[in-house]
């Protein structure tokens, strides 16, 4: 075990230090802390619990080296910042936000599960927003972060930001954690995202299996209505949406052989009982699909199993 790192104000290979507080501290926002830190950025964990987690974190690193970071976590939002990253559940993000909007001058980079969260938020026109989506997997049990596995985080402006700062965050962000890159449409990755996570998330959840199961000959009549759907819907919504079905199916079965031996965040939601995203994956098409006219049969079916069942 090597030595616990401390917080600085280090020059690293992208220039000075950089204070980056980070809402959320889920295995991803852990993932992304360990990653900051490591890199030599000051890195503030904002918490709402009661009692704020021991500052000594292991971090499992996807070599499997083991490394000791002091994490600095907080109840209050620190007063000089340079990057917001919320990393929370998607039907977190509004209540985690929204009381330091008003305060936030910097980027503020939203990077969760799902669509639609941003537009519950009272951003004006000072705010600068940027959405993300990440293919890292990362596994938390209590004071311990493992990397499961490696993957890629795109970003991209939602919202008045300059594309000098957009590439100086990229920069930064890649240098911490690779890779990191920008996506002109950012609409178009995170749809690409959820189409996966419409499939694989809800059906892992209601079966508790892995996400490897969802290869099995018996699941593919399922999985090819509800691609069909998806394509219909999400080809309505991206003029520039690049996929047909065939080539959507086979993202999604792409990723379940991936992660085979994983199990979703929705499928861990349900065994412990814990609220899920659904409204913010399925649900989020399905209120797109209202002001289209278009009527997602099976999407609905799954909503309203999980739903049936917490």
């Amino acid at each position: 075990m090597t030595n616990p790192s401390k917080q600085n104000h280090s020059v690293s290979r992208h220039g000075i230090s950089k204070h980056i507080v980070i809402i959320g501290h889920g295995a991803i926002g852990l993932l992304w802390a360990h990653s900051l830190v490591t890199a030599g950025h000051q890195v503030t964990l904002l918490s709402h619990r009661d009692t704020l987690p021991d500052s000594r974190q292991q971090f499992i690193t996807n070599d499997g080296k083991t490394v000791t970071n002091n994490l600095t976590f907080s109840h209050d939002f620190p007063e000089a910042v340079d990057l917001v990253l919320v990393t929370t559940k998607a039907y977190q993000v509004h209540s985690a936000l929204s009381p330091h909007l008003k305060h936030i001058s910097v980027p503020i980079i939203l990077l969760h599960n799902g669509m639609g969260a941003v537009d519950s938020l009272a951003i004006d026109h000072k705010h600068q927003v940027v959405l993300a989506t990440t293919t890292h997997g990362a596994l938390k049990n209590n004071d311990t972060l493992t990397h499961t596995g490696l993957g890629n985080t795109i970003i991209g402006n939602y919202q008045n930001t300059d594309e000098s700062v957009l590439q100086q965050w990229q920069q930064r962000l890649h240098h911490a954690l690779a890779s990191v890159e920008i996506h002109s449409n950012i609409k178009q990755p995170l749809l690409l995202k959820l189409a996966i996570n419409c499939v694989i998330n809800p059906l892992t959840a209601i079966h508790q299996c892995k996400n490897g199961e969802l290869l099995n000959e018996s699941f593919q009549p399922q999985i090819d209505k509800l691609t069909a759907e998806l394509q219909q819907i999400i080809s309505k919504l991206d003029d520039d949406w690049p996929h047909d079905e065939i080539s959507l199916k086979k993202m999604i079965m792409a990723v379940a052989k991936a992660t085979a031996n994983n199990y979703s965040s929705m499928a861990q939601d349900v065994k412990y009982q814990r609220r899920t995203e659904i409204d913010f994956i399925n649900g989020y098409l399905i209120s797109k699909s209202h002001q289209l006219g278009i009527n997602l049969i099976e999407n609905n079916e799954l909503v309203a199993t999980l739903a049936a069942g917490s």
